[in-house]
């Protein structure tokens, strides 16, 4: 493969195989879509979701049709997908009297 593959952004939870393709401004994501479904080498890739607002799409990709994404002149960015989690501290803290004086 060539050394002009896009890099892929990493994160810290991210899903084994899943990524999420943003297309350059411009390009049209049903044609890269089409052209792409017809295009994957491998029966374990496919496209899970796609972004109309940012004209991308998510989906679970081999390594060798990654690799196929990152270097598609059609392509902006490459990000793993993952987990991200939120939580809410459902616990009441009583307040400490003279807290604020002590800062």
């Amino acid at each position: 493969m060539s050394s002009n593959l896009l890099t892929v952004s990493n994160v810290s939870n991210p899903a084994p195989g899943r990524y999420i393709v943003v297309l350059k401004r411009g390009v049209s994501l049903a044609v890269h879509l089409t052209s792409l479904r017809t295009n994957l080498t491998a029966t374990q890739s496919n496209i899970t979701h796609e972004f109309d607002l940012i004209g991308g799409y998510a989906g679970e990709f081999t390594a060798d049709d990654l690799d196929g994404l990152r270097a598609d002149p059609d392509v902006e960015l490459i990000e793993e997908d993952g987990v991200s989690r939120t939580f809410h501290n459902t616990q009441s803290v009583p307040p400490t009297p003279g807290k604020l004086t002590e800062l």
